[in-house]
Formats: C-alpha cells, structure tokens, sequence
C-alpha cells in the first residue's frame, strides 16, 4: 500500500489497523510509535494515543472541550478522533506547515 493512500491508523488494544481513503482496513505490524519514527511528519500526525491521521483525510476541525480539536475525517472513523490536550498546540503548528 503506498503511503499517499494511507487514511489513518487507528489502535485498538493490542492491534493497529492502516485504513485507506477507500476505507479498506489492514491489520499492520507495527506499533504506533514505530509508525510515528518511520512516517512523514509532514503528512502524518498522532493526535492522540490511538491515532495518526494523514493531513490529506482531515474533511473538517472544530473546536472541542478544553482547548481539544475534534477532527472528521474522510473515511469517518467510529471512534471520536479528537486531537489531546497535549498535542493541540503541535497540532496546530502542523496544519501551517
């Protein structure tokens, strides 16, 4: 799967899940913080302990709950993808990038 095509990846317990922009899901090798060390920082953010996002599938951003960003992305997710406190400012700077 080339990295372009790389939605997100999502952690679920002990598994990480690569989904596509056609919403196809594949279970991958690898952790989340390996995945942090080996992606692109400029297209791949972790917004929070159980997912990274490609800038490309973020469709929208609104202001959450104690300076948070909950983001919607294309393809949705089922779980809240909301951006941590501690990583919104980062977050933030990223999207100037």
């Amino acid at each position: 799967i080339k990295t372009e095509d790389i939605a997100y990846f999502v952690g679920h317990q002990r598994y990480v899940f690569l989904v596509n922009f056609k919403n196809e899901q594949y279970l991958v090798d690898f952790t989340l913080e390996k995945l942090e060390e080996v992606l692109n920082p400029n297209d791949f953010f972790r917004i929070n302990r159980q997912f990274i996002v490609n800038y490309n599938a973020i469709k929208n951003m609104y202001a959450y709950l104690r300076g948070r960003i909950k983001l919607e992305l294309n393809p949705s997710s089922k779980e809240d993808t909301v951006v941590s406190i501690e990583r919104a400012p980062a977050f933030k700077q990223w999207l100037n990038r």
